[in-house]
């Protein structure tokens, strides 16, 4: 639910709450109750996929699952084929998976405590030699196009082909590394690459955007291409 959809049913029990308790951090024990609910209600591990069966898996895919694939969310969408909370656990078994993609996922987690642990479970459920794919909003760009004012971010920013409310460059900035709350963390690859080999992951590679090691990997999402870094092409040892 958002926040403007709180606001808009601004009536018990939401009323009591908004008038103590600020809006995000309602919105923040919400989420929270909700991811709890999924982890409950839903198997700690997906009895479909055991160790060395090679599966391709899609992290946080959305609306965009991929026939053929593993497509986790914490959302029943479409397409959706395994329901659970990837920021502890990967319901899947150990080494069952060739290859991990993830996109625009890892910024939403906490540096210290939720990104190692996913992490952590990719190289898991990765087998020898399984390749993990990592889509991000690149934060050195937008860094380097705050230098340049709202003409150089509107280069390649999708924030500013959606919503052309931002005043200013810094307006841009903190949408990037905050977005309303969600954003966790933001990344370049220097930092991105130093997290996924303390997780154990070797021979870490920056790609271009549709640009994979695995050619079913290229999966990046179109719309994107012109703000994202794809990062971390990994091989496990």
């Amino acid at each position: 639910m958002t926040g403007g959809s709180l606001l808009r049913r601004n009536r018990f029990p939401y009323r009591p709450f908004l008038k103590v308790i600020p809006l995000h951090a309602v919105k923040a024990v919400s989420y929270e109750i909700k991811m709890a609910r999924v982890r409950l209600t839903h198997r700690r591990t997906d009895p479909r996929f055991k160790p060395g069966s090679g599966c391709l898996v899609n992290v946080d895919c959305g609306t965009n699952g991929k026939p053929g694939w593993v497509n986790v969310d914490s959302d029943a969408a479409p397409g959706v084929t395994c329901v659970y909370d990837c920021r502890r656990r990967i319901p899947l078994s150990t080494g069952c998976a060739r290859a991990v993609f993830t996109e625009h996922l890892i910024e939403h987690l906490d540096y210290e405590e939720e990104a190692p642990v996913f992490l952590i479970e990719c190289r898991r459920v990765l087998q020898t030699g399984g390749v993990l794919r990592i889509v991000i909003p690149d934060g050195r760009r937008y860094l380097l196009g705050y230098a340049g004012g709202l003409d150089a971010l509107r280069t390649f920013s999708p924030l500013l082909h959606s919503d052309n409310h931002f005043r200013t460059a810094m307006e841009v900035v903190n949408a990037h590394f905050r977005q309303g709350g969600q954003h966790r963390f933001s990344y370049d690859f220097e930092t991105l690459c130093y997290l996924l080999l303390r997780s154990g992951f070797v021979d870490v590679q920056y790609s271009a955007f549709g640009d994979s090691r695995l050619p079913e990997l290229a999966i990046d999402d179109s719309s994107r291409a012109s703000e994202v870094t794809v990062q971390g092409v990994v091989g496990v040892a």
